[in-house]
């Protein structure tokens, strides 16, 4: 059996280089997480009882190294005469020697005795913690062969729950939330017709908010990371409402102080609708703007992009929580965004208290699962989704099963099941992805 251990900067690399290395016939035994990538310890000519004669082999090791360890620290003692008969026969002598000097003391003499340590102090053997993590790595291998064996039971006693959490992956969706929606999917059911199953619970999952803003107005902020699309968003918006209202009714205000160019572009787009645009440089400014813009029926706040670990995301934050104006804060997010960076995104501006989301940059990701998924995850409430740069015609109210049926149903693309397996196996490991 030969074992061999890869690097690669995710998953699917890695896979192929196990099987342009191993072949096709290669064994997972265990994958990690580690920078700058992933860790894959892979094997050839696998044999399931070579591998537990070796752990059993290594455990009798450990324990007889364990024995010796010990016997070692034992102190040496004579057990040939009894205790307490051995105390009386060294005492007895000693005893009339010395007891016709004593004499009472004036005074009780005060026992001394040692004070505790407040902590014990255990210190391994580096060669016994060596041995407990090279049994530790085993039983990880075992155990994941065991996911991996339980995995081809469920290939076989359901191939087309399988071959739907392949297109839910392949479409962007977590682990977590694909074989949550499988569930669904039952054993006799054709694939097409299972896959529009699943897409309706997708559907039903997702959650869509009733948006009055173009009918109603308020005042509307959005907040977002740098370049999710927060400005040209406005614009649509700000266009759209335009139609409706006339523009007497709609101003703009930027508090974006940090990004080149933003001022200019927010104004060319305030010029182009006919419509006023403040700049606020600080919260006097911002309250000022708002005192202003009072009798306008949808004011709408550009903020600066800022990444989801920037520290000034509370003054932010901070600005926006008043009382006195009532601003709704929406979160836009980028459909290109990985979902894990996604899911970060929405956690952090959280803050915020968004009303709701918007999705942007649809048209530019060919795995919008990852956006969907997060959303029905940390259930957001979706207010708008946009899918290009025209003004105002590429802004929409969004239709769930739309959504699922136009952006879900991709090519599908072949994943062996060893990737599935690799995937999936032990599907408790991923219950925060």
């Amino acid at each position: 059996m030969k074992i061999k251990r890869f690097f690669a900067p995710n998953m699917r690399e890695g896979l192929n280089l196990v099987k342009q290395e191993l072949g096709l016939d290669a064994v997972i035994l265990s994958n990690n997480t580690v920078d700058g990538g992933i860790e894959i310890v892979a094997a050839k000519d696998y044999d399931e009882q070579a591998i537990k004669d070796a752990a059993d082999k290594k455990e009798a090791q450990f324990d007889a190294r364990l024995d010796a360890e010990l016997k070692n620290d034992r102190l040496s003692i004579d057990w040939s005469t009894p205790p307490k008969q051995a105390y009386r026969e060294d005492y007895t002598p000693a005893r009339k020697q010395v007891e016709p000097a004593l004499t009472p003391a004036k005074e009780p003499v005060k026992r001394r005795v040692a004070k505790p340590n407040k902590k014990a102090t255990w210190i391994e053997d580096p060669a016994i913690k060596a041995v407990k993590h090279e049994l530790d790595m085993m039983r990880h291998e075992f155990r994941t062969q065991l996911n991996e064996l339980s995995w081809a039971d469920k290939t076989q006693q359901n191939p087309v729950r399988v071959d739907v959490i392949r297109r839910l992956l392949d479409t962007g969706f977590s682990k977590k939330l694909s074989l949550k929606l499988a569930e669904s999917v039952v054993a006799d059911t054709e694939l097409e017709q299972a896959w529009q199953n699943c897409l309706q619970v997708a559907a039903q999952s997702l959650p869509v908010m009733e948006n009055k803003i173009l009918d109603e107005g308020g005042v509307i902020a959005l907040v977002g990371p740098t370049g999710v699309g927060k400005t040209t968003t406005i614009a649509k918006i700000a266009a759209r409402f335009r139609m409706r209202h006339g523009p007497e009714q709609i101003a703009l205000i930027t508090t974006d102080n940090f990004r080149i160019g933003a001022h200019e572009q927010l104004s060319n787009f305030a010029r182009i609708l006919g419509v006023p645009m403040r700049v606020a440089s600080t919260a006097e400014d911002f309250q000022e703007a708002l005192s202003d813009f009072i009798d306008k029926r949808l004011v709408l706040i550009d903020t600066a992009g800022m990444s989801q670990r920037d520290i000034r995301m509370t003054e932010q934050f901070k600005l926006l929580r008043d009382d006195k104006y009532d601003i709704d804060n929406y979160l836009v997010i980028s459909a290109t965004t990985e979902s894990r960076a996604m899911r970060e995104v929405i956690k952090t501006f959280a803050d915020a208290e968004p009303k709701g989301c918007i999705l942007s940059k649809l048209d530019e990701t060919d795995c919008p699962g990852s956006a969907l998924s997060a959303i029905i995850e940390q259930q957001i409430p979706l207010s708008f989704v946009t899918d290009g740069q025209r003004v105002p015609e590429d802004l929409h109210y969004p239709a769930a099963d739309e959504l699922m049926a136009n952006f879900i149903e991709q090519p599908l693309m072949q994943d062996d099941d060893i990737a599935l397996s690799v995937l999936l196996n032990g599907s408790s490991q991923y219950a925060n992805v």
